[in-house]
């Protein structure tokens, strides 16, 4: 068994920690590892190793933005606004439906024809990565028909669930607006919008910027976020990891019964919550959970 990739601590870590010096049960201390990984993960609502990550937000004419990861490394792209990109209809007049929805990676088109029968057709952004590109291809596809009305990435476009082309016209839009002005505390991962009029921002007498538009999910952000890796994991966080794999081990050792999670013949029941509380190891973790509001 391999660490996984959302490891927050390494296997000679936790050795020297348990003062273990065989090899034998490597194996299931690295299993260990990854599950206590991801049960700190899930108690505190956050990724920790750094991954990069595109979310749309709503806003309500708000000062700040609290990114949903952190620490913040970078940000590529801070995008607001809509604008119409593509049209997309039905074009067989008898089919029952036909259905349009932006994923994360592609476009995916489904119709019903007149006695039923199902026809599904995936669009990828990787080998089509331009609105026009889409267009062109939706119109080879038997029962879809697509006019461009805006040229942009395919992967700009906005997620949009499943919509019924057949009564009127799918629209697709995308953020066309980035070129928005704004400060980033990376540690908070909280952005701010900057007012370009303001050529000193630090020195005026507010410490409060322009306000957010009104918008639901019209907010997109690309960014990094998280640590780079396991030797950039803060210590207290490595210590908490630590101390969660050998409250496992110990309570696989003392208790067969405990048959909940299973990892080859090892297991044990406890929720994350409960570990994590009867072990102790809520205090190391409190500064690490996200609390979203």
């Amino acid at each position: 068994m391999a660490l996984a990739s959302n490891a927050i601590v390494s296997l000679a870590d936790v050795k020297a920690y348990m003062r273990i010096t065989t090899s034998g049960d490597d194996s299931l201390l690295e299993s260990l590892i990854n599950a206590a990984s991801t049960r700190i993960e899930s108690y505190c609502d956050r990724k920790f190793i750094a991954q990069n990550y595109r979310e749309s937000y709503n806003a309500y004419g708000q000062r700040t933005l609290r990114l949903r990861n952190f620490p913040v490394t970078a940000i590529q792209r801070l995008a607001t606004g809509s604008k119409l990109s593509l049209s997309v209809s039905s074009s067989v007049s008898t089919d029952l439906r036909a259905s349009v929805e932006v994923q994360d990676d592609k476009i995916a088109l489904s119709r019903f024809d007149s006695n039923g029968n199902e026809t599904n057709t995936e669009i990828a952004f990787s080998t089509y990565k331009t609105a026009s590109a889409i267009a062109t291809q939706i119109n080879t596809i038997t029962g879809f028909s697509a006019s461009l009305e805006t040229n942009c990435l395919a992967s700009e476009l906005y997620r949009a669930g499943s919509v019924n082309a057949t009564s009127s016209a799918a629209q697709l839009y995308f953020p066309d607006e980035d070129d928005t002005s704004y400060r980033l505390h990376e540690d908070r991962a909280t952005i701010e919008f900057v007012d370009q009029s303001d050529y000193a921002f630090f020195k005026r007498g507010t410490d409060s910027g322009p306000r957010m538009p009104v918008t639901f999910a019209g907010i997109v952000v690309e960014y990094t976020a998280g640590f780079a890796n396991i030797a950039a994991i803060p210590e207290d966080l490595k210590q908490a990891a630590k101390m969660l794999v050998q409250y496992l081990f110990d309570m696989g050792n003392q208790d067969g019964t405990l048959a909940s999670e299973s990892i080859g013949s090892y297991s044990y029941s406890k929720t994350a919550d409960q570990l994590i509380a009867e072990s102790g190891i809520s205090s190391l973790l409190f500064p690490y959970v996200d609390r979203k509001s």
